[in-house]
């Protein structure tokens, strides 16, 4: 069991990027059909208005920090979580490590000519690794199939890309169907896998101003960064009322 810091009535696992790493591993040896969630402070101040969806974060078997506001917020209420801990770099070491160890992947989202990019390219930089892939904007029949191929071969890890909150929702829902070890929401990150976005440089990450260079790539987000400012104005209420 981990130390638990609560943020708006979230819990975040209070682990470091190693200790991450070796539960997820953990999970993944021992066949434990466990889920992780990455929340950021966009994600945590969703939950704060959806019990429903603030229930499926309590109810995963490990909530990471992803994001430089959630560890800006734990310093505001005293209670430091040790480091961010970004998803995309979860998945990189579960690669790594599954190359090693023959993990079975199955990366479900992004656009279909992403989907096929994460196939050729994690194929041919982890030889190791088996991975089945579908793009995440399917209908329902297609829905169908995704989930019997889930029941009926068995996956290390699953990993699902559909932006939060959808990702988080549709592993929660089919999560007792599903034949995986390991299940993360990972938003984004097949997009940085293959190219077609570019994480900020490291002193940046390191400053924890990702996203800023995400804003500066992308300024259409300028309105999902204003929820920053939102987040820690309730952080600070939060600490104020006890």
């Amino acid at each position: 069991m981990t130390d638990k810091v609560q943020i708006l009535g979230v819990p975040i696992d209070n682990v470091d990027y190693k200790e991450a790493i070796n539960i997820s591993k953990n999970f993944i040896e021992n066949g434990m059909n466990k889920t992780v969630v990455t929340p950021n402070s966009e994600i945590i101040l969703y939950a704060d208005k959806d019990p429903e969806f603030k229930e499926i974060i309590k109810d995963a078997d490990l909530v990471v920090p992803d994001g430089a506001g959630v560890i800006l917020a734990s310093k505001i209420l005293n209670n430091s979580l040790k480091e961010r801990v970004a998803g995309v770099d979860l998945v990189k070491s579960l690669l790594e490590l599954g190359n090693q160890r023959e993990y079975r992947f199955y990366f479900l989202g992004g656009s279909k000519e992403v989907a096929k990019k994460v196939e050729v390219k994690l194929i041919n930089d982890y030889p190791g690794i088996s991975i089945k892939t579908h793009h995440g904007y399917f209908d329902e029949k297609e829905e169908k199939k995704i989930i019997d191929e889930l029941k009926e071969q068995e996956y290390d890890v699953l990993l699902v890309g559909m932006g939060s909150p959808r990702q988080e929702r549709w592993l929660a829902k089919n999560q007792d169907k599903l034949n995986f070890s390991l299940g993360i929401g990972v938003g984004g990150s097949f997009d940085v896998l293959v190219g077609e976005k570019k994480r900020a440089p490291v002193i940046m990450q390191k400053l924890y101003l990702e996203w800023l260079y995400r804003l500066i790539q992308e300024p259409k987000r300028i309105w999902r960064i204003r929820a920053l400012p939102i987040f820690i104005m309730k952080v600070i209420k939060e600490k104020l009322n006890g």
